[in-house]
């Protein structure tokens, strides 16, 4: 949750009112809730921090060329080696031994 008010502490008390009201609810369901992260002040700084963190992670987790496997498999149209193509060569020469 977050939220922008002129005063910090309303902005606290109203978070944490929310929270309480939230966990009485689900509580009383048979639920559980847990709070990952208590309400805080966030300055502008902290806010362009976090930010910069984002950016860093986005450019970090950014598909690079070489990542696609689908180029490999497109690639390999022409392709007649491997296992399958020795198992062609010993079933022709097995089936020119019988003739």
């Amino acid at each position: 949750m977050t939220t922008s008010t002129p005063e910090k502490q309303d902005g606290l008390k109203a978070l944490n009112d929310a929270i309480d009201a939230i966990q009485d609810k689900i509580t009383s369901l048979g639920g559980v809730f847990n709070v990952q992260m208590a309400p805080k002040v966030v300055t502008a700084t902290d806010e362009a921090e976090l930010a910069r963190q984002m950016e860093r992670a986005e450019l970090e987790n950014a598909e690079v060329a070489g990542d696609d496997d689908e180029e490999e498999v497109e690639g390999m149209d022409g392709f007649s080696g491997g296992e399958g193509a020795e198992e062609d060569k010993k079933s022709g020469n097995e089936s020119q031994e019988e003739e």
